[in-house]
């Protein structure tokens, strides 16, 4: 069974008119000063992104201020250059997604041949704004556990889960997904690259995104800009990974195995020594790099996620016991044919849990184990390309398809389960008017 395959294609130049604001990108301001702590207005400022190159310029205004708007995220070298000043450059500014961060510099008098480099600055911080957020960059996206939901579809946002007043719903409450401040799951909004991701009917993120191709994700809490106004609950924004100038790429497995895991005390309690069957493999490929030094990027991942399980019932299934089944062929009256089919396809219960009356014969039945196999290929494509035409002009294509294949085995009918307001029967395949349990 083929699920969902959707392509996501965004920020075109076509669409240069449509702003996601801080969906996708974020803000750099800070103040420029002289020693005196004196605003220096008409200051050159320009950032580079380390891993790109790609440098963008401003002025600061008559007040030493400066703003760059709608950057993509990553480290950045900020320089400052101003008449009779040292030129001063802030290593390895971190620009975090959805983030107005704040990087003041301060100039020292002396002459434009001599450079001052600052190595480090620490965490930026976002004075400019009262929202609570938490960002999970790539890094952290990889090496931290992640635990996966049933149909997997989060990924890496089940780090949420580690952010101040986010928990899991606890199956209370209407939608899926985790609870963001007290929250029903459905108030929640997710959105890939500033575009819509959104299941309109159990609510939760339509399209999964590998943990090796996003390069960040944030989560809002409260007090969000205009352009999260989709949903008064948490805010997930996710953004994929781009190219560098630098060839990098990966190729990895995560892996999940029900022998990796100790047997639960109610499998061990009835002599069951392995756990039911769970086999989880994650198998992929990325690669990234530049087509054009500082001008053109390019980034793919391919994933292949197969999943093994196995299934039983919600209710036992009950089955003659091998005393059982000797009695039933001693027993007239019985359709010879219906019989001899359900003999071959059902086996005998190892013990009695109860009885049943047939034909006024009492036949002792149990619950008879049945695992069935289910099967799920889950495969995921995902391309980005990133264009800088000039420095305030960008062009980014992103490409995401997921698509399944499902197998499950069907359920077994024989006798309804113990809950059941009818007697048990033997599935219509016997002739017999079934009585009341014992």
């Amino acid at each position: 069974m083929k699920t969902l395959a959707v392509a996501i294609v965004v920020a075109l130049l076509s669409l240069a008119a449509i702003s996601y604001g801080q969906a996708i990108d974020a803000n750099l301001v800070g103040n420029v000063v002289d020693a005196s702590g004196a605003a220096l207005p008409n200051a050159n400022i320009e950032i580079q992104h380390t891993a790109t190159g790609v440098k963008t310029t401003t002025k600061t205004n008559a007040d030493g201020q400066y703003r760059f708007n709608n950057i993509p995220i990553g480290l950045y070298n900020v320089t400052a250059t101003a008449a009779g000043f040292s030129t001063t450059t802030l290593k390895n500014v971190d620009i975090q997604l959805s983030k107005t961060s704040t990087a003041n510099i301060t100039l020292q008098v002396g002459t434009v041949s001599t450079s001052v480099d600052v190595a480090e600055i620490g965490a930026v911080i976002d004075t400019t704004t009262a929202q609570l957020q938490t960002n999970f960059d790539a890094r952290q996206i990889v090496n931290l556990p992640i635990i996966e939901n049933a149909n997997g579809l989060y990924g890496a946002l089940n780090l949420s889960l580690l952010s101040a007043g986010v928990t899991s719903n606890g199956g209370v409450g209407q939608g899926t997904g985790p609870s963001v401040g007290g929250q029903r799951p459905m108030n929640n909004n997710f959105m890939i690259e500033g575009v819509d991701n959104n299941n309109k009917t159990v609510t939760g993120p339509l399209v999964y995104v590998p943990t090796e191709a996003t390069a960040e994700f944030t989560l809002l809490q409260n007090q969000v800009g205009a352009e999260f106004g989709h949903s008064s609950g948490g805010q997930f924004n996710t953004v994929v990974k781009s190219g560098t100038n630098e060839l990098h790429g990966s190729l990895y497995e995560y892996f999940q195995n029900r022998n990796l895991n100790a047997v639960d005390a109610i499998y061990s309690n009835q002599g069951i020594r392995s756990n039911p069957r769970f086999d989880q493999n994650k198998l992929g490929l990325a690669l990234g790099g530049a087509l054009i030094k500082d001008k053109l990027f390019y980034f793919g991942n391919a994933e292949y996620a197969p999943l093994g399980v196995g299934s039983t019932t919600s209710t036992p299934v009950l089955a003659p016991t091998a005393a059982g089944f000797a009695a039933l062929d001693k027993m007239p009256g019985l359709s010879p044919t219906n019989y001899s089919i359900f003999k071959k396809y059902v086996n005998a219960a190892p013990t009695a849990s109860e009885t049943v009356s047939v034909n006024g014969s009492n036949i002792p039945v149990g619950v008879l184990p049945i695992t069935g196999a289910n099967y799920t290929n889950f495969y995921t494509f995902l391309g980005s390309v990133d264009f800088n035409m000039f420095s305030n002009d960008q062009i980014r294509g992103r490409y995401i398809n997921n698509r399944s294949t499902r197998w499950t085995t069907r359920r077994p009918c024989l006798f309804s389960g113990p809950h059941s307001r009818s007697a048990s029967t033997l599935c219509r395949w016997l002739s017999i008017i079934p009585s009341r349990r014992r």
